[in-house]
């Protein structure tokens, strides 16, 4: 696919009012990517100069037409197939839905009147055409005609997919009259693909009396989709069991699993849940986002010091006990996490997670996100994850006394080595949490991290520490020049001298003399001391070094000018 190449004078006089960027900028950006007016403003979108929705709603300004952000669309896949693939790549345009005889089609060019021609030819109907951006079309081409398209197929082919189509009360002599002999076999398959079709979030299975309920989750709302007989509901719980891999599971029991379910183009991962009720199990099925799977960092990647680095991959080296991360709210706690366990996944060793809130899917790594509203709590996560004899689990809250105490046991008795997630303000104070939850004999490593803020590569500005300044803070020959960097502002950046964030950490190695002043209940000044002579170095002179590295300035790590 070759993205369009445009001139949009108007969409630069908009910014020049805006004043979002200064002109020599606009100039140098043209000259740079050949004139194409298209390639500044998704240039300027990742460059964080303005918002995707405030930039691309000056373009659609300049050109008096509206935006449709296709990331946050439900397509419509029948709708999708009226166009070729062929032709949706010639012409960089994608229908999105259709309202009455009218068909919206998203377009990187939809002030081209041939283009509107061409496409109402092909489809024979009405078309709206609404402004996207050339890489989101790419997206939903990619992901909607090799996908998606796919998918409704390969769904329509199914026999006992017409089922689910239908507003009827489905049993087995229903499911026999429409798709024959193997249409109970089939069933259980044709609900998923009804459900990733219809862009659902979740499926709830619920039993009554004598029928169950089958629900959407679509966008937050309950939606009922199809009530079954207690017969089809009892084959078809069975089914879903055995397709999580619990075909053998006791009855009155809650019971957890993952299911990775291939379709045609993609796999989908499905969370799998079911609740002993009164009149059967209540089913769960979350279908994670399919979007592609985001990578996990890399440790080298989190500009951790050397020695930060060397202990931390010395607490997970022999796989034994607990390595502790520990922080405030939003100050990295599971980016680190993920980017342990992409290591450790490089040895091939069974990796499972507990976490309240996945933020990345991991490869190859099963995750268990917990569901208060399903009764779905960290101890069962837990519990599921040791079922399968994992070698190492990560649990994103430790902040439980109950989980604590499963830890403590799995760790000592089975040689599980946990990953675990804590809030406190320091190590010592994580130290502490952890004695109080009965980890601290695991516990082999402790790391606190907190984010702030890094400079802007493009625009930082370097300058000498005055003499006092130097003195404040070093040791100083009093003839050295120290030299740091300072923010300054640029488009990139949006005038703030910063971009992005970044962790500073401070790493606790527990040995036994920690051990003992912690059982004796000894002073925090104790352990202070302790700390400082098996040489631990707190966050503050972390972020001093990378103060130093030019990532950041004195002001982000000591909250105040020197």
């Amino acid at each position: 696919m070759n993205p369009p190449k445009i001139e949009n004078p108007k969409f630069f006089e908009l910014l020049k009012k805006k004043q979002l960027i200064p002109d020599e900028f606009i100039h140098d950006l043209l000259k740079e990517l050949d004139g194409n007016a298209l390639d500044v403003l998704a240039t300027l979108i990742q460059s964080r100069i303005g918002t995707k929705r405030q930039l691309c709603q000056l373009w659609c300004d300049s050109i008096g037409i509206a935006h449709v952000d296709l990331e946050k669309s439900l397509f419509q896949p029948d709708v999708v197939r009226k166009i070729p693939e062929r032709l949706a790549r010639q012409v960089y345009a994608i229908p999105v839905y259709q309202m009455g005889d009218t068909i919206t089609v998203a377009t990187a060019t939809p002030d081209n009147d041939n283009v509107k021609k061409e496409i109402q030819q092909v489809v024979g109907a009405p078309v709206n055409l609404v402004f996207a951006l050339p890489q989101d079309i790419e997206w939903a081409i990619e992901n909607e005609y090799q996908t998606n398209a796919a998918l409704y197929e390969f769904f329509s082919k199914i026999k006992a997919s017409q089922v689910c189509k239908q507003d009827i009360f489905v049993n087995e002599k229903k499911l026999f009259e429409i798709a024959g002999r193997d249409a109970i076999n089939q069933f259980h398959i044709s609900l998923i693909l009804f459900g990733v079709i219809e862009n659902a979030s979740e499926i709830h299975i619920e039993p009554l009396d004598n029928f169950a309920k089958v629900y959407h989750v679509t966008r937050e709302s309950l939606k009922e989709r199809i009530t079954l007989d207690k017969p089809v509901y009892q084959k078809l719980a069975l089914k879903l069991k055995q397709l999580a891999k619990m075909d053998a599971i006791k009855d009155n029991q809650s019971h957890y699993s993952r299911i990775i379910f291939p379709t045609p183009g993609k796999k989908i991962d499905i969370q799998f849940l079911c609740l002993p009720t009164d009149y059967g199990d209540k089913i769960f099925l979350k279908l994670m986002d399919r979007h592609p799977i985001q990578r996990a960092p890399d440790l080298k990647e989190l500009c951790l010091s050397l020695s930060n680095m060397r202990q931390i991959r010395n607490g997970f080296k022999s796989k034994k006990g607990m390595i502790l991360i520990s922080g405030p709210p939003q100050s990295g706690k599971s980016t680190l996490a993920y980017a342990i366990l992409r290591e450790l996944r490089s040895e091939k060793i069974g990796i499972l997670t507990v976490e309240d809130n996945i933020k990345r899917l991991l490869k190859d790594i099963d995750q268990f996100q917990i569901n208060p509203r399903a009764g779905f709590n960290r101890s069962d996560a837990l519990e599921s994850c040791i079922k399968l004899l994992p070698k190492v689990i990560y649990i994103q809250n430790m902040d439980d006394p109950d989980i604590a105490e499963i830890v403590r046991r799995e760790a000592e008795h089975r040689n599980i080595f946990f990953i675990g997630g804590m809030e406190s303000e320091n190590a010592l104070e994580a130290l502490e949490k952890s004695s109080r939850l009965g980890l601290h004999q695991i516990v082999s490593v402790i790391i606190n991290a907190q984010c702030i803020r890094r400079l802007c590569d493009h625009c930082k500005e370097p300058y000498n520490l005055s003499s006092s300044e130097i003195e404040k803070l070093f040791v100083w020959d009093q003839a050295s020049e120290v030299t740091v960097f300072r923010e300054k502002g640029c488009p990139y950046c949006r005038q703030t001298g910063f971009f992005d964030r970044i962790g500073v950490q401070e790493v606790l190695s527990v040995d036994e003399n920690l051990l003992r002043l912690i059982s004796s209940k000894a002073p925090m000044k104790h352990m202070v001391q302790t700390a400082a002579q098996l040489g631990f170095k707190s966050k503050e002179y972390d972020g001093i070094k990378k103060v130093l590295r030019g990532l950041t300035t004195f002001k982000e790590i000591l909250g105040k000018e020197i």
